[in-house]
């Protein structure tokens, strides 16, 4: 598994063959809650996602922890983050199949 924490912007990973997604979770840290960052992340990212040719699998939080926010995404490629407002609490990990 590789693992990708950049804390101040997004990975710089991009897949290099055509039609290849990548799958990947990202932990960030929340301070507002599950649904209130959901609401607001299936409102402006999703889109973005969708219509790149990616999707998100799984939106939760930590089971021990509900300020620890786990995504799992399949992406085409880590560009589609680029634009995301990543903290020095992400943490992305490239997941292998």
């Amino acid at each position: 598994m590789n693992t990708v924490i950049n804390p101040y912007g997004a990975p710089h990973q991009t897949i290099l063959k055509d039609g290849v997604t990548m799958i990947f979770l990202l932990q960030e840290e929340i301070t507002d809650g599950l649904e209130v960052f959901k609401a607001r992340f299936e409102a402006k990212a999703i889109p973005q996602i969708e219509a790149a040719g990616g999707r998100c699998l799984v939106i939760g939080v930590d089971a021990e922890n509900e300020n620890i926010l786990h995504l799992v995404m399949e992406i085409p490629s880590m560009d589609i983050v680029a634009g995301w407002d990543l903290t020095e609490t992400t943490k992305i990990t490239v997941l292998k199949q």
